[in-house]
Order: C-alpha cells, then sequence, then structure tokens
C-alpha cells in the first residue's frame, strides 16, 4: 500500500511540474497536437482495415449458413411437405370413401324404410277411411246392392 502512495506521489508531482513546463513551450505542444492527429489516423485507419475484414468474415458466415440450410434443411422440408401431401390424399380417399358409404346406406337401407312407412301411412289412411264410411253405414258395395 505504502508502495502505490509512493508511486501516485511521484506521479502528481511529475504532472505538477511537467504541465506547467509544457504550457510554457508552444512549439513542443504543437509537435504533439500533430503527434497525435497522426496516432489517430492511423488508429482509425486500424479500425476501418478490422471493420472491413469483419464484414468480409461475416458475409463468408452467412453464405455458409445458407449452403448449410439449402443442403440439409431444404431436402427435410421437402420430405415433410411430401408426407402432408400424402396424408391429403388419404384424407381425400377417406372423406369420399365415407360419401360414397352413406349413399349406399340411404339407397339401400334408408329408401325402403321410407317406402314401407309411406305404404303403411296409405293402408292406414285407407283403413280410417273405410271405418268412417262404415260408420255413416255406406259402403262402395251396399250402393251396388241397393241400385
Amino acid at each position: 500500500m505504502k508502495k502505490f502512495a509512493i508511486i501516485g506521489g511521484i506521479v502528481l508531482l511529475v504532472l505538477g511540474i511537467g504541465l506547467p513546463i509544457l504550457l510554457i513551450s508552444q512549439g513542443w505542444l504543437n509537435e504533439a497536437r500533430d503527434l497525435a492527429i497522426i496516432l489517430l489516423a492511423i488508429f482509425q485507419l486500424f479500425s476501418v482495415t478490422l471493420m472491413i475484414v469483419l464484414v468480409g468474415v461475416l458475409v463468408v458466415m452467412v453464405n455458409e449458413l445458407r449452403n448449410l440450410a439449402k443442403e440439409k434443411i431444404s431436402p427435410k422440408v421437402d420430405d415433410v411437405l411430401e408426407r402432408v401431401k400424402d396424408i391429403t390424399e388419404n384424407a381425400k380417399v377417406t372423406t369420399t370413401t365415407a360419401k360414397q358409404t352413406a349413399s349406399y346406406v340411404a339407397e339401400g337401407v334408408v329408401s325402403p324404410v321410407i317406402k314401407a312407412a309411406s305404404l303403411l301411412a296409405g293402408v292406414k289412411a285407407g283403413a280410417k277411411s273405410l271405418a268412417r264410411r262404415q260408420a255413416r253405414g255406406s259402403l262402395p258395395s251396399d250402393r251396388n246392392e241397393n241400385n
């Protein structure tokens, strides 16, 4: 700890004595400014070069990623789409079969039941008509006999 305090004191002493001397001699300050500008330009040139290299690396990596997607992912997506297409075709066939089965059942089972029900309704209506005529006492056969 004592060592850091000594070093800090020496730095403050050098700055305290050296700074006023540097400010007095203007010629040296102009040279320092020019040197700082040159160093700044060199660092900017280095950073621009580094950015160009990094952008180039990024372009190469994106190209590799695109190739990887084309080689690995695209065939898998095509396979999945083919499977979905097959499933859709199977669903269409199944619905067509169900529709045909429903039509067959309607024709084979429901139609005879409807015919039987309508025949039964006709017989019932005929029986009611005969019952009404009997109640009145006028049957068609009685009329023929009376004439």
